[in-house]
């Protein structure tokens, strides 16, 4: 856990926590001292309770909605519950069955395959399902090629290290020769091997500014032909799928017409969610990426969790899905599903 999260917390305290939690995830409700004396394993007062919560309130980790209230979670106790009680102790729940569903049409292409397991995820796991096809953003060059097709236009084939294969048909000068176009391939191949395409760029640009000559003419010419390609990119650009959003306007965190206003025109922004997606697509390619809250920039105003994961297409490329959903989410469920849903994909399509 990093700087901000709390100081270790005894027994007594980290139990009480654990307790108030999973009381709250299960009705929705503040947990008042009383309630949590009835459910905690061991026989304590209300009093000793109330003190423990004054400890935990002092933490940050709980907080009181109204003086006669009892108290709800925290953002920072959410974090510690699910890092110290689920991931680190591997108690994510079994996958629902009916998450098969999400499987079908896998022979589809990627985009109307994305669209028909974001709907089963969302129903099936409670929550907002966002689906991005990725392109070359997150693909690591493995080999690149361009093959040319006259006048003046050649097919550059983008070969990932995880198999998939991208292709554009791009403009080049017509100076450029077959010949060239080959050691331009060899040259990226070579000197560029593991990078995005964005990654790509950078280099070059810096490889360029900064005087290098090895190179220097072909590195231009790379410039100008992954420019084009971005070009491209952009215009080709898939658009983020979005599935289930009217399932939060049901819940108590979202009561406040205003607030769940705006949460739904957060949704409506391609870019905005695109770029979440991008950010921590690559994070999540092996395992499920959690993030709360605040720690999301893309969707920091409001009091949301979202579930990560890239699955693998094959050749065809990755589908990065994100689940969506309140604070008080049934997080073992949630990332058993998505763990699922990934570990199914590598296995069939590996």
């Amino acid at each position: 856990m990093n700087s901000s999260d709390p100081t270790p917390l005894d027994p007594r305290e980290a139990s009480v926590l654990k307790t108030l939690i999973e009381a709250y995830l299960e009705a929705g409700e503040p947990v008042g001292s009383r309630l949590l004396a009835k459910l905690y394993p061991e026989a304590l007062s209300s009093a000793t309770i109330r003190n423990v919560l004054a400890e935990l309130e002092d933490e940050h980790l709980v907080s009181q909605p109204h003086a006669s209230a009892g108290r709800v979670p925290t953002e920072r106790a959410y974090r510690y519950y699910v890092d110290r009680w689920i991931l680190a102790r591997g108690q994510a729940g079994t996958a629902d069955p009916r998450l098969e569903g999400a499987l079908r049409g896998l022979d589809l292409d990627p985009e109307a395959w994305a669209r028909q397991a974001g709907r089963v995820l969302s129903e099936v796991l409670q929550g907002v399902c966002l689906a991005l096809p990725i392109g070359l953003v997150q693909s690591r060059l493995a080999r690149l090629e361009f093959v040319p097709l006259p006048p003046n236009r050649a097919v550059a084939v983008w070969v990932g290290a995880a198999g998939e294969v991208e292709h554009r048909i791009l403009e080049v000068p017509p100076s450029l020769t077959p010949a060239q176009m080959v050691e331009l391939g060899n040259f990226a191949s070579t000197r560029f091997q593991g990078l995005t395409l964005p990654e790509l760029q950078g280099r070059l640009l810096a490889d360029l500014r900064s005087g290098v000559e090895e190179g220097r003419l072909l590195a231009a010419r790379l410039h100008q032909m992954a420019a084009k390609w971005s070009e491209a990119e952009g215009k080709s650009e898939s658009p983020v799928l979005v599935s289930g959003v009217g399932q939060l306007g049901h819940l108590p965190e979202f009561d406040d017409v205003e607030r769940f206003r705006g949460m739904v025109a957060a949704f409506e922004e391609q870019e905005l969610l695109a770029r979440l997606l991008n950010a921590f697509g690559e994070q999540a390619r092996s395992e499920v990426k959690l993030i709360l809250g605040s720690e999301n920039p893309f969707l920091a105003d409001f009091p949301l969790a979202t579930l990560v994961r890239t699955v693998r297409l094959g050749p065809e490329g990755f589908v990065t899905f994100a689940l969506v959903g309140p604070l008080r989410m049934d997080y073992p469920r949630a990332l058993a599903g998505l763990d699922w849903l990934g570990q199914e994909m590598d296995r069939r399509r590996g």
